[in-house]
């Protein structure tokens, strides 16, 4: 299944480096910098956050507060201050993080010299981690191999796992294999090494706890990529979307808000019955797609909105809008710490993003049926 996945993600990597060609875009916001575009390279220090999005991305310099990088093809290289959330085809680290790591991907290297200060948390279909790991090491993926010095306790969950003769563990090593397990005698654990059965409550709990830590980390990440996506190979659904919301704004709430209530309801209710259950998952699964579609188009409005303010030929290109995408997620995270008001003006663009694509998607299918009935 992870090699299915893998694959559709190094596809869509290639769709957004051919949509995108030479279209790129960057601006900075105070000490923070954000680029989007076919091929991103950040060679010069940036003292606060950066936000990178694209076909591929090299961080070949310093940082000194978080990075957020999502693309088909990621390299990192450079150092970063405080922690380091990537998500991409092909993920490749090499540098130096002070803070914590969550990574996720098709294939994720941590290469030999890599020295990742904190806690790490990757998931993946192909991990290998031959850096240093200054605390605790959670590894999720179908193949998996560790021949790198851990600081803290090492847990891994696999298919495939292979621990290398120059692995160093200071804690305890344990893990969960649906296959191979194989350890070199050369390999040193301090604390020992212990098997969890998948029943095992605790178990179950750490593997939830680190499972939480990559998707919370990484849920940006996800909205970035599925918004480029949608500004990429849907350009006129993603416009319209977005704009359904401005032009229809009690429509997009009202719609939002059955969807929001009414799809657990009638899955629930599915549940009750053997026969339903298989369609109640499917509800739930496309349930949770639709939330991140809903936020992706909230953002996608205030992003377009901005755009159209500034004028001129920004708003047709495709760079520009998944530039003022980032902005306007970070705009999102910001307001919604603001009190009282911040929290509600987001929820509320959060429910009509929802409605909005709802609107514009049974339109989309009318407008076929009519055609075909035609």
């Amino acid at each position: 299944m992870s090699r299915v996945w893998t694959a559709g993600i190094l596809a869509l990597a290639g769709m957004i480096g051919v949509a995108w060609a030479d279209d790129t875009a960057r601006a900075s916001v105070g000490d923070s910098r954000l680029s989007a575009g076919d091929s991103v390279t950040l060679d010069e220090y940036v003292p606060g956050n950066v936000y990178l999005a694209g076909g591929r991305i090299k961080l070949d310099d310093r940082v000194g507060g978080n990075a957020f990088v999502t693309g088909g093809d990621v390299d990192v290289t450079g150092s970063i201050g405080r922690n380091l959330y990537a998500a991409g085809g092909d993920l490749q680290i090499e540098g130096e993080v002070e803070g914590t790591v969550r990574a996720a991907g098709g294939r994720i290297r941590v290469a030999r010299g890599a020295r990742l200060r904190k806690d790490v948390s990757l998931a993946g279909g192909s991990v290998e981690v031959e850096g240093d790991v200054g605390e605790d090491l959670e590894v999720y993926g179908e193949s998996i191999v560790i021949n790198g010095v851990i600081g803290g306790d090492l847990r891994i969950a696999g298919e495939d796992i292979r621990i290398g003769p120059d692995t160093r563990v200071a804690g305890h090593l344990k893990y969960r294999s649906g296959g191979t397990f194989v350890i070199d005698p050369k390999a040193q654990v301090a604390k020992g090494i212990e098997e969890r059965d998948a029943d095992d409550h605790g178990w179950l709990k750490k593997i939830g706890r680190g499972a939480a830590h990559v998707g919370g980390a990484l849920f940006s990440l996800g909205v970035v990529l599925l918004g480029a996506l949608m500004i990429l190979g849907l350009p006129s659904f993603s416009r319209e979307a977005a704009a359904t919301i401005r032009h229809e704004w009690w429509q997009s709430a009202g719609v939002g808000c059955v969807m929001l209530i009414g799809v657990p309801f009638a899955a629930a209710i599915l549940m009750i019955t053997l026969i339903g259950i298989p369609l109640a998952l499917m509800m739930i699964f496309g349930y949770m797609v639709l939330l991140m579609l809903g936020y992706v188009i909230a953002a996608l409005f205030v992003g377009d909105l901005a755009l159209e303010r500034l004028g001129g030929d920004r708003i047709k290109s495709l760079g520009w809008r998944v530039l003022f995408l980032l902005l306007a997620l970070v705009v999102l995270s910001v307001a919604r710490h603001l009190p009282l008001i911040g929290g509600l003006a987001v929820a509320l663009l959060f429910v009509a993003g929802i409605g909005a694509f709802t609107m514009r998607s049974w339109r989309g299918f009318r407008q076929k049926g009519n055609a075909v009935a035609a």
